[in-house]
This record gives structure tokens, C-alpha cells and sequence, in this order.
């Protein structure tokens, strides 16, 4: 308990004035006021000496901020450290130097009162003001400087704006001035926490007052509303004026109209002024504050999604109907009703037959088995009754009304706080439009100056230089497969297939993969789960597919060819009607060895990226921590992704030159004998090489025939299962495309006749000697 509260003591120093208004308890620093403890009149003084919320009351004592909080909520201290710590979470800690040379005394405060009305005075009225006109409020009058004043190293000139602040009792205490280029100040020492910017609405009537941070916001606000709107002048004292504000106006309808920033901060800030003053939080549709929604989206739209937040929250219908209302209805009215529940956020897959739901900034299958219960809940809760066909017809129903889901916006890549759009570079708010189907799980933040990989994640870069072979190439490559992962872009028409001996890092590739495609959008297969039509419905609504040890398997490969080609394939579930959908998925195998494809159509070749990480760490160094270290690296792994594949078409260049880089052709030899025996072809400038020849010609003849160089070719190397003439024939002009070798042939009486020859290593490898019946 010790601990808890010397924690609570710790984290709140300096943020007294801020933690006590939120716990209800409203003081005035430096000024005798009403005790909050024993209620008596002009006894009790808060003077929060060295940011320790100290205070001093003629009846109760003296204390400091958390013996305050215990006396005033009449709990323990260890209960009050509980309610100090549930607020301090929310605040930015403050520098031991802002502590020491906090300004808020009672005589700089005096002053600067006094430097404020001599400045006011002096003011004058006028509009077109440079700073408002670039604001989009050039008709707004304001009042503004008629001589120069400095403030630290600013100096304003006549025409900046003034922005007074009075107390909740009227006292004109500080100023903010404003120039053109919008750089603000208030006056040195001023009063500023509990203190505001009034500027008064035009609807007498209303019942609404709003709270916003800035002077041009409050403006804003309040030309499109009519409504009366308080300036705190920052997202601290947003906190302090809204419990004070409650206090004067109980039966007011208070809207925080705050500023969406990219760090949070902002929207934190008012969701924690807003507990206190139980108001609603007003969050713009951009970046910025409701200022720049203006300036971005013109006044009707503006207007119109700031009168979206005054709605009140719609109730389900299933809060409303009788059981009676319900079982009246058609089906296509019980439809109308679940899609009303869900709030409109649910849609169709364009075949009709994949419900998913919009949440958290993104599209979320609904598994058609949990979302058949959860329809047959609502039936419940209102005392319906009904069977399982009753259900299936109002799903069904509802698949033909609701909205079809589009393609997502392949520009875009979302994160947990908004989405980027990669060709613009700007950063937005999420919205159901974008279709997106995943989010990377951290916040997107700008590059830190600076910052890299190997010195800002470390423990990442040290895996990946290891699983690169410590060359810088092969590292970027590496990268390039994990940003296709970030970016989900499966319309790349590739898959990755990441081999290596055991420990080599290929399972933290896979991790790695995960955490930025999220948990909840991946899911582990095996290939014959995207080979089969009854198994494929396992992967629905997942964006990544990671198939571990599958080299064992040897196959075609036509589902994963027809998945990643972006072809529809057919999924049949059981107890369903079969049907074909696109799986919109990036997919990457994991193996000790490289899967063994036997098509020869190159179709499987020009979508496969093989990586091979070649070092196999010794058990004494492998860190068994090491994948929760690079998870709490994961906001810079995004962040330097993001710059290094700013244009993200570097990342599938990458890619798709890695397809046929020495690396990976020797991965394909290893596996796949008929694509190691074409190593040893090279061709010539005309076809007047090698005849194709066929298994009839006897005896072989390796060094003229093509065919009997591969049957010698199998046979030395002990292999069994050799490939028809026909088949050899079809798949070698691919196989030596790979190679960079373009096969040509003729016909002539002697037979096909090609522009290939064997290499000098044939000899040395697997060429019978020449004293050998087979060498002729």
C-alpha cells in the first residue's frame, strides 16, 4: 500500500490543479475560497508549494493534494492514491524545471492582470484580421493590438489579435495574443488554468455551451452553431474549466469540441474534461481541430457533423418492439430491424454470401455460425420465438438488403489511430468507406529525426541482419516482405515462402508478420486448406495465411496459384450452400525446406518469392524473450517501413527481383531436380543446338538429345519419378524463362532441333564418361 501511494504522490506532482478539479474537487490557487472539506467561508487557501498540491485551512489544517482528495471523498489514502492515479494516467508528466519555475504567484498573477486591462483598453475592434482571414473568419471582428508589445522573444505589432481571459466571476486576468503567422503567447505569469475566452452564441434559447482549445475553433464553433463557446486555450485547462463550468450551468448541455491529434493527446484530454463536466466529446472528421474541418470540408459539411454529434445515440429496436410488433413483421422488416441493431455497420462480400461488420476502423467477417446466435439472441431478448430455418430466412434476407463491400482503397494503410494514404501522404480518420479489412496494431506517428533501425529497435535489428546474412541487400528484401504484410497487399499477386535450417529466424519472421497484420487477421493453415474447395473456409476474413512446415508437401499448387493470382476459388462449408469468393490474404510458408511444386506452367514461379536465411543461431544464443522485445518495437518497425517504402512500389520491385536471384534458383535446384537439370542448359544464338529426341531412340545419346540428357540426368542423381516427353516439353521453355534463358526450337527432318546445349559442368556432374556406351 506504501508503495501505491508514494507512486500516486510521485506521478502527481505539478498536476495538482488538474487531478483535483477532476475528482470534483475545485480550488483557486493563491486566493482564499471555500473550504471544500468543512464548507467554511474564505478560510482555506491552496497554495501547491513545489507542485505537492499543499493547502492550509483555519478549521481542518494543512495537508497536501492526496490528504485533500482523502478528506474531501472521506476515503482512505490509499483509496485516494487509487482516484489520483486513475486521472494522472491521463496527463503528460511535468519537467522538473517547469515545477521550479512555475509562475503562478499572486503578485505576477496581479501584474499581469493589471499589464492585461492597460493592453485591452487600448484595444480596438476590427475585422479582416490577417490571422482570422487565413483561418477562413475574415468577417469575424476581433479585438486587436493598437501598439507593439513583446512577449519573451515574440514581439507583436498593432493588428494582432487579443484574446481576453476572464475568471468565472468576470475578472479580466490574461491575454492571449495571436500575430499573423499564428504564433501565440499569453502574458508572462498570468492566470490561465480556470480561466477562459467567452465568446457569446446568438441563440438565446440554447441549451448547449462548448468547450474548445483554440481562439479560431471557438470561432468556428461558434458561426456554425450559434451556440455560446468557452476558449481554454489549451487541452490542460480544458480539464480545469469543465468542472468549474458544470458547477455554474448544472442544466446545460456541455460539448467538448475537441482537437483530433495524431499522438492522442488531444482526444485524451477532453475524454477525461468531459468525465468531469459529464459532457460529450466533439471529435473533428480530420487531424487538427474543427477549424481545419472547416477550411478542409467548407461550412454545410462542417456544420452538418457537428450537429451528428448532438444526435442522440439511436437505441436497437429490439429495446423498443414487443414480442407482439416483432412476430407481425415480414422477414424482409425482422431483416431491417438486425441491420438497424447493428447501427447500419454491416455489409455483404459481392457474392452475396460473407456478412461482415464495420468496427474500429475496420470490415470484420462475422463467422455465419456465431452470427446466426447472435441474431437468435435478439429473438430472445424480446421473448420471440423461433427455429432454425426462422433464422436462416432472416440472414439470408438480410444478405440480399445490405450494402455490397467494395474493394479497399489500395492507397491506404490503416492503423489503430486513423489511415494513410501512401499517394498523398496524408493521414485521416478512419471511416467505413475506406473497406479497409485490417489495421496494423500500433498508432502511426511520424519519422523521429533521426531514428533507425539499428539503433531505435535493436533487438529487430539484430534478427534481421542475422536472418540476412548480414548483407545489406538481402535486409532490404526482407523488409520489402514485411511491409507487403503491413500494407496487405495481396493484389501484388505474390506469395512468400521464407526456408532455412532450424533456429534460423524464420519463426520470428512469422511473428513478426503477425504483429503487424494483427493476431485477430491471421490464422495458420496448411496448404491442402487452400488446395481444398471444403477446407478453404477456414481462411475467410483473414488478411494473413501462414502455412508452417509444409515441405513435406508436393502438389500443383492450383489453390494457392488461384489465391494469390486473385482468382475467384470455390468454398463449400459444410452445412452450407458451396460458393466462390476471392480470399483477399497475403500468404507465407515456413519451412526447414522449399515446397516441391510440380507445375511446370510457371504460374506458381511467377508469384513465389523465396527467402532463405542461411544462419542457424546455436542454442546458447537464441533469446527466448526476444519476440515480446521486438513487439515493443513494433511502432518503429512501421514507422521506418513506411519511409523506406514510401513509395510502395519499390517494396514489389524487391520482391519480384528476388524471384529469380541466384539465392532463390538454388533454393529451386535443391527442391526440384527437372528445374536443377535445366541449370546445366544454356542456350545459343540460333536452334541449331541439341534435338529434343524422344525415349524410343536407342541407345541414348545424352550430348545430342535433350530428352536422354534429362533421363540420364534423373538417373544418375537416383531419381524415379521422370516426366513424360510431352510433359518435359511443356514446361522446359518456362522452367529455363526462370534462368533467363529463352528457348527457341525448329523442326526438321531429323526432329525438333533447339538453341540449348549442355554446360561444361554437365560433364563433371552426371555425363557418362566418353568410354561409356550411354556418352554417345
Amino acid at each position: 500500500m506504501n508503495m501505491k501511494v508514494t507512486e500516486a504522490v510521485n506521478a502527481a506532482k505539478g498536476q495538482w490543479p488538474h487531478i483535483l478539479p477532476a475528482l470534483g474537487v475545485n480550488v483557486i490557487l493563491n486566493r482564499h475560497q471555500p473550504c471544500p472539506v468543512c464548507q467554511g467561508k474564505d478560510r482555506f487557501r491552496f497554495d501547491d508549494k513545489d507542485g505537492r498540491g499543499t493547502w492550509y485551512c483555519n478549521q481542518c489544517g494543512a495537508g497536501d493534494g492526496l490528504s485533500l482528495v482523502s478528506k474531501v471523498l472521506a476515503v482512505s489514502v490509499a483509496e485516494a492514491a487509487s482516484q489520483v492515479n486513475s486521472v494522472t494516467g491521463n496527463l503528460p508528466p511535468v519537467p522538473a524545471d517547469e515545477l521550479a519555475t512555475a509562475p503562478d504567484s499572486e503578485k505576477t498573477m496581479k501584474e499581469a492582470a493589471a499589464l492585461a486591462t492597460r493592453l485591452f483598453e487600448t484595444s480596438r475592434t476590427a475585422t479582416g484580421n490577417a490571422y482570422l482571414t487565413r483561418k477562413g473568419l475574415a468577417q469575424r471582428a476581433c479585438q486587436v493590438l493598437t501598439t507593439t508589445h513583446k512577449v519573451a522573444t515574440i514581439t507583436y505589432r498593432a493588428g494582432d489579435v487579443l484574446v481576453p481571459l476572464h475568471t468565472p466571476e468576470g475578472e479580466l486576468v490574461n491575454l492571449q495574443i495571436i500575430n499573423a503567422d499564428g504564433t501565440k503567447r499569453t502574458l508572462k505569469g498570468g492566470q490561465v488554468k480556470g480561466s477562459c475566452h467567452t465568446i457569446e452564441g446568438k441563440n438565446t434559447t440554447s441549451k448547449r455551451l462548448w468547450l474548445v482549445e483554440g481562439y479560431a475553433t471557438g470561432l468556428t464553433v461558434n458561426q456554425l452553431t450559434g451556440d455560446t463557446v468557452l476558449v481554454a486555450l489549451s487541452s490542460v485547462n480544458l480539464l480545469s474549466l469543465a468542472s468549474l463550468v458544470r458547477e455554474r450551468h448544472p442544466a446545460q448541455q456541455i460539448i467538448i469540441a475537441a482537437d483530433r491529434d495524431l499522438n492522442g493527446d488531444g482526444q485524451t484530454k477532453a475524454a477525461a474534461a468531459a468525465s468531469a463536466c459529464q459532457g460529450i466529446v466533439a471529435l473533428p472528421p480530420v487531424f487538427g481541430d474543427w477549424n481545419d474541418a472547416f477550411m478542409q470540408y467548407g461550412e454545410e459539411a462542417t456544420r452538418s457533423a457537428l450537429q451528428e454529434v448532438l444526435k442522440t445515440p439511436a437505441v436497437s429496436p429490439f429495446e423498443q418492439m414487443s414480442e407482439a410488433e416483432f412476430t407481425a413483421m415480414s422477414t424482409s422488416e425482422k431483416a431491417m430491424r438486425v441491420s438497424e441493431h447493428y447501427g447500419h455497420t454491416l455489409a455483404v462480400d459481392p457474392n452475396g454470401e460473407i456478412i461482415s461488420r464495420y468496427e474500429a476502423g475496420a470490415w470484420k467477417v462475422l463467422p455465419s455460425t456465431q452470427f446466426a446466435r447472435d441474431v437468435a439472441a435478439l429473438f430472445q431478448r424480446i421473448g420471440a420465438g423461433f427455429s432454425s430455418g426462422k433464422i436462416s430466412a432472416v440472414v439470408d434476407t438480410l444478405k440480399l438488403i445490405l450494402a455490397q463491400h467494395e474493394a479497399p482503397a489500395r492507397r491506404l494503410i490503416g492503423f489503430r489511430n486513423g489511415v494513410l494514404d501512401t499517394t498523398s501522404g496524408i493521414f485521416n480518420p478512419h471511416s467505413k468507406t475506406h473497406w479497409l479489412r485490417t489495421l496494423c496494431d500500433v498508432d502511426f506517428t511520424p519519422p523521429v529525426a533521426g531514428e533507425t533501425l539499428e539503433r531505435d529497435a535493436p533487438h529487430f535489428w539484430q534478427w534481421l541482419d542475422r536472418a540476412a546474412g548480414r548483407n545489406a541487400q538481402k535486409r532490404d528484401i526482407i523488409l520489402a516482405a514485411l511491409f507487403m504484410v503491413l500494407a496487405n497487399r495481396y493484389d501484388w499477386q505474390l506469395f512468400l515462402e521464407v526456408t532455412g535450417p532450424g533456429g534460423s529466424g524464420k519463426s520470428i519472421m512469422a511473428e513478426i508478420a503477425t504483429m503487424l497484420a494483427g493476431k485477430d487477421n491471421t490464422t495458420s493453415a496448411t496448404i491442402e486448406t487452400l488446395e481444398s474447395s471444403r477446407e478453404r473456409a477456414a481462411v475467410i476474413g483473414y488478411s494473413l495465411i501462414i502455412l508452417p512446415d509444409q515441405e513435406k508437401w508436393s502438389g500443383d499448387g492450383a489453390g494457392i496459384k488461384a489465391i494469390t493470382g486473385g482468382d475467384a476459388v470455390s468454398v463449400d462449408p459444410k452445412y452450407r450452400d458451396a460458393y466462390s469468393t476471392h480470399i483477399p490474404a497475403v500468404i507465407l510458408a515456413v519451412n526447414n525446406n522449399p515446397m516441391r511444386f510440380t507445375d511446370r506452367s510457371g504460374g506458381v514461379s511467377r508469384r513465389r518469392v523465396i527467402l532463405h536465411f542461411p544462419e542457424q543461431i546455436a542454442p546458447e544464443e537464441r533469446d527466448p524473450q526476444l519476440r515480446d522485445k521486438i513487439s515493443r518495437e513494433l511502432a518503429v518497425i512501421v514507422r521506418q517501413l513506411m519511409q523506406q517504402f514510401s513509395q510502395p512500389a519499390t517494396a514489389r520491385n524487391l520482391l519480384q527481383a528476388q524471384q529469380n536471384s541466384d539465392e532463390a534458383i538454388n533454393i529451386k535446384r535443391d527442391a526440384d531436380p527437372v528445374f536443377d537439370f535445366c541449370g546445366y542448359l544454356e542456350a545459343l544464338e540460333q536452334p541449331n543446338g541439341m534435338y529434343m529426341g524422344n525415349a524410343n531412340i536407342v541407345p541414348r545419346q545424352p550430348r545430342n538429345y535433350l530428352y536422354h540428357a534429362y533421363l540420364t540426368y534423373m538417373e544418375a542423381n537416383g531419381y524415379k519419378n521422370v516426366l513424360s516427353l510431352k510433359m518435359f516439353g511443356l514446361g522446359l521453355p518456362m522452367m529455363l524463362k526462370e534462368y533467363g534463358v529463352n528457348y527457341e526450337k525448329r523442326h526438321t527432318r531429323q526432329g525438333t532441333q533447339t538453341n540449348i546445349t549442355l554446360t561444361d559442368e554437365s560433364n563433371s556432374d552426371w555425363l557418362p564418361k566418353c568410354d561409356d556406351t550411354l556418352a554417345i
